[in-house]
Formats: C-alpha cells, sequence, structure tokens
C-alpha cells in the first residue's frame, strides 16, 4: 500500500511538473533575480545613508531620535500629541501653500 501511495504522488508530482512547464527552475530564477536586486538596493540605500550622515550629521542624529521617539511609543504620551499638533500646525500650512504655488 505504501508502495502504491509512493508511486502515485510521485507521477503526480511528474505530471504537475509537466503542467506547470517546468517552473521549479523559473521560480528559482525569478528568486535569485529578486536577491540579486535586493542586494543592489540595499548597496544602494546603504551608501547614501552614509553619505548623508557625513554630510548631515545633525539632521541624521534629529532623524534617529525622532524615530526612536515614535518606535518607543511617545506619540502616545501627553509630549508626544503635543508635538504632532504643533509640528501639524506650523507645517501643514507651508505644504498647503507650496501646493497651490503660493510662495
Amino acid at each position: 500500500m505504501e508502495t502504491t501511495t509512493k508511486a502515485t504522488t510521485h507521477r503526480s508530482a511528474q505530471s504537475a511538473e509537466r503542467t506547470n512547464g517546468g517552473s521549479g527552475a523559473e521560480i528559482q530564477k525569478a528568486w535569485s533575480d529578486t536577491q540579486s536586486a535586493l542586494q543592489t538596493l540595499y548597496t544602494q540605500a546603504t551608501t547614501q545613508l552614509q553619505q548623508q550622515v557625513q554630510e548631515r550629521p545633525y539632521v541624521a542624529l534629529a532623524a534617529a531620535a525622532g524615530i526612536g521617539f515614535v518606535l518607543g511609543g511617545g506619540l502616545r504620551s501627553v509630549t508626544g500629541r503635543y508635538l504632532v499638533r504643533t509640528t501639524a500646525q506650523l507645517v501643514v500650512p507651508g505644504v498647503l501653500a507650496a501646493l497651490r504655488g503660493e510662495d
């Protein structure tokens, strides 16, 4: 019984592979291409980040502090809500003016 099940499973797998046109090789190639693209993206992002940190260290430090504040749950605090509200009041009018083409 076990031999019959294995033979049937093996034939089903071969049939599925023929039906899919040998898509296993296509999947492996797509995965390889994806890995290559991700490696390239990672390298470019690392290079860009290092360049920005060297050119503008205080901006990088402020961004890191802001990200840490948000990830640490700072937006739930009274201070976090105050900072978000104040920033929105200061930034939103300038963004809207820029979108309208006003200087």
